[in-house]
C-alpha cells in the first residue's frame, strides 16, 4: 500500500492483470462497496466484479474471457496510448512524447522537418485513440468489440 496526498493506493496481484485500488479516505475504516452503473455494459462489469470477489476471498479465479482479453499487439498499442496520454496531460511537448515513445531524439529537427515526420503523424493517431479510450471507449475493449480507428 502506498500513502499519497489523494489517499491510499494498493495493488492486488492477479496473473491475468493486477487490480489497482484507490481509497480516497486513506486508511480510515470503511465498508467497501462497488457502484455498478445499470447500462449496456452491466454483464461485463458483473463478470469483472465476480472475478475480483473470488480473488479477494481466496477462491479459484477463472481466466478473463477471451472476448475481453487483449492480444499482445493490442496491449502494446494500449500501453503506447496511455504513456502518450500521461505525457500530454502532464504538459510534455509532442516532440518530447514522441522521443520517449519512439526512442528517438526529435529536438534537433527544424519545425518543417518535425511537421513532415511520420512519427508526428503516428503520435497524433495514438493521442486521438487515447482520447477516445479515456473518454469511455475503453468499454468497447471490455465488450470484445473492435475499436474504430481514427
Amino acid at each position: 500500500m502506498l500513502h499519497a496526498r489523494d489517499g491510499l493506493h494498493g495493488i492486488i496481484p492477479d496473473v491475468q492483470g493486477d487490480h489497482r485500488l484507490w481509497f480516497p479516505q486513506g486508511a480510515a475504516r470503511i465498508r467497501l462497496a462497488i457502484l455498478v452503473p445499470l447500462d449496456e455494459d452491466l454483464m461485463v462489469r458483473l463478470n469483472s466484479i465476480r472475478r475480483f470477489h473470488r480473488l479477494l476471498t481466496g477462491r479459484s479465479v477463472r481466466p478473463i474471457p477471451s472476448l475481453q482479453s487483449l492480444s499482445a499487439s493490442e496491449r502494446h498499442r494500449a500501453t503506447l496510448m496511455l504513456r502518450a496520454w500521461d505525457g500530454a496531460e502532464s504538459g510534455a511537448s509532442r516532440r518530447d512524447i514522441a522521443g520517449v515513445l519512439f526512442q528517438t531524439d526529435f529536438s534537433g529537427l527544424s519545425a518543417a522537418e518535425w511537421k513532415s515526420a511520420s512519427e508526428r503523424r503516428q503520435l497524433a493517431r495514438i493521442l486521438a485513440e487515447a482520447r477516445a479510450l479515456v473518454g469511455g471507449e475503453y468499454l468497447t475493449l471490455l465488450r470484445g468489440g473492435q475499436r474504430q480507428r481514427r
